[in-house]
């Protein structure tokens, strides 16, 4: 079991990409609203360390939180997953498209695993 996570800003792909999850069997999928870190620096009373300062004209104040997916997955659909995520956000390669990892499960109660 993997706990699959994708962390995106285009939070206009979540809705498409919740379809073709469902589409394809995969289910439980829960979304979360999530900021960076330099939006939560940018937006706080806190000094930020003297590097951050400079970046802060490059962020978009008036841009939406970002969406952190997690859906415990089954080894075998990781690549299915995958596949969709690169389907509806295009290539992770390209700016602010996002990210995805995962991570070992090792043990877990509350949700059966058919």
């Amino acid at each position: 079991m993997q706990l699959f996570v994708h962390i995106t800003n285009r939070v206009d792909t979540i809705g498409p990409l919740m379809k073709k999850l469902m589409e394809a069997g995969i289910k439980g999928a829960t979304t979360v609203d999530c900021k960076g870190m330099l939006s939560a620096i940018s937006e706080s009373n806190v000094e930020p360390p003297p590097i951050f300062g400079s970046l802060r004209e490059f962020l978009n104040p008036t841009q939406e939180s970002g969406k952190m997916l997690f859906i415990a997955l089954k080894d075998e659909d990781v690549p299915v997953v995958k596949d969709i995520i690169h389907e509806v956000n295009g290539s992770l390669k390209l700016p602010n498209t996002g990210v995805l990892f995962t991570l070992p499960i090792m043990g877990w109660e509350g949700v059966s695993h058919k």
